[in-house]
């Protein structure tokens, strides 16, 4: 019967301990950095840029005010727009670009503040003074519904937004 030395030196116990704390180091490195990789893939598929092209602008002064809505609600009040911008009218036509945006239902609003008051102006009558317009150009009858004025977005999409 031949006897086996099962006893490890202290020296080869701390090299033993080393390179499992090394290898187990690499390991967790490895996850991270494919989690990461992972997380960072799902955004890039999600994050997708809407261009909105607006024409038909009658008169070169003030800017134009242009609000994103991802739902009725927010839409429906006027409130808590998933973006907004303010583009200083110089031309007859503008292109205005919203990135990030998940995939999902939305609507645009815009009009048109000649003069510079923030608020779409109206005749005694309520009539809009100033121009004005909604995504699907819908609302030929007064203001939208976000059921008109919405569309899907899935990817990078361009819409053209005719001012009345």
């Amino acid at each position: 019967m031949k006897h086996v030395n099962l006893t490890m030196t202290t020296t080869q116990i701390r090299r033993a301990n080393m390179t499992k704390r090394t290898l187990s180091a690499i390991w967790g490195a490895g996850l991270a950095c494919l989690l990461l990789s992972a997380g960072s893939m799902s955004a890039e598929i999600q994050a997708h840029t809407l261009t909105v092209d607006i024409d038909n602008i009658q008169v070169q002064t003030g800017a134009l005010m242009v609000e994103l809505y991802a739902n009725a609600e927010d839409y429906a009040a006027g409130h808590n727009p998933s973006a907004s911008m303010i583009k200083p009218v110089t031309k007859t036509e503008h292109r205005l670009v919203f990135s990030d945006l998940a995939d999902g239902q939305y609507a645009v609003k815009v009009f048109h503040d000649e003069n510079g008051n923030h608020s779409l102006d109206t005749n005694m009558l309520g009539v809009p003074s100033e121009g004005y317009g909604f995504s699907n150009n819908a609302g030929s009858f007064g203001p939208a519904s976000f059921k008109d004025a919405s569309f899907s977005l899935q990817a990078d999409a361009q819409i053209t937004i005719h001012i009345r």
